[in-house]
């Protein structure tokens, strides 16, 4: 039916709705590296020493006995390659001199981002499973993860990649921290993806504060777990998005250290365009200390029902 009525729906010259802000959304809470000491590296093969003390041994001595000198055990050197992550950026004149809603600086603003996504690359790197190289011409370094060099306390779901059926439970968990306890180490964080940071939550038994009996005039309903006390200490539960879906790690988090080679610098790229460009590097690796004084455990549930 036609109308008579100047109206928006057929009113020419109306400006955009589009307001002066931008609703960011960013991933980019990295607690390891956070956490994690910043020491110096020195050579792009980053290396540190292990020891251990012997056997505890319940043998008596004879009076007077002769002394026979064993070879003590000696030191242990552990390696990683430093990691090498770059993100850029390019952003031409023209889309510098328009006006751009909720933005001051486009080129500042592409600075920001590219800070944020390296140091989530990091974080990814070092809670994973990349494999340390050595690089060559043509191939990068790597530097290897904590759930690679976790290789003595270790408990491993039925199952493979996405088919594993297993869910996390509160007596692996304990066993684990069992078998860190048992070798001298001190763990103190688990880091977790978000459904078995749920699983934890729901159907951990033993906690510390924490409770479902609310004050009824707070009207709060409470249904997490930010610290577990197991059997042999206190854990940070500590969801991690970059973390494994399938896997937990727990950690001794003094032994945690981040050995940078190169920090985190912005570079200013070449003008062969119209156009600023540029982009934010750095060069680091992950110091583990020693793997026995952290646990993983793999191939667990991602998804689906907590029973």
């Amino acid at each position: 039916m036609a109308s008579s009525q100047v109206n928006t729906y057929f009113a020419t010259g109306i400006r955009e709705g589009l307001t002066d802000t931008v609703a960011d959304l960013f991933a980019d809470d990295c607690p390891l590296f956070a956490m994690s000491e910043k020491i110096k590296a020195t050579a792009t093969k980053h290396e540190w020493q292990t020891d251990s003390l012997a056997s505890a041994t319940k043998t008596g001595i004879v009076e007077g006995a002769s002394i026979s000198y064993a070879q003590a055990a000696t030191r242990s050197r552990v390696s990683n390659y430093t990691h090498i992550r770059l993100r850029n950026w390019d952003v031409t004149f023209t889309q510098m001199a328009v006006t751009v809603a909720g933005i001051k600086d486009q080129v500042a603003r592409e600075v920001m981002k590219a800070l944020k996504a390296l140091v989530t690359d990091y974080e990814a790197i070092f809670l994973n499973t990349g494999n340390s190289a050595v690089g060559a011409t043509g191939t990068a370094r790597g530097a290897a993860g904590l759930q690679k060099r976790i290789v003595t306390n270790t408990a491993v779901g039925t199952g493979t990649g996405s088919s594993a059926s297993i869910q996390l439970t509160e007596d692996n968990v304990n066993l684990l921290l069992q078998k860190v306890w048992t070798q001298g180490g001190d763990p103190r964080a688990l880091f977790c993806g978000g459904h078995n940071k749920r699983v934890i939550s729901k159907k951990f038994s033993a906690k510390t504060g924490f409770t479902f009996n609310i004050e009824a005039s707070t009207r709060q309903a409470i249904a997490n777990i930010n610290k577990y006390e197991g059997s042999f200490g206190t854990l940070d539960i500590i969801p991690d998005r970059f973390h494994m879906k399938r896997r937990i790690t727990i950690t001794t988090p003094d032994m945690i250290k981040i050995a940078v080679l190169r920090d985190i610098e912005q570079y200013k790229g070449a003008p062969t365009a119209s156009s600023i460009k540029g982009w934010v590097e750095a060069e680091m690796t992950l110091q583990y200390g020693n793997e026995k004084a952290h646990a993983k455990h793999s191939y667990l549930k991602t998804g689906g029902t907590i029973a």
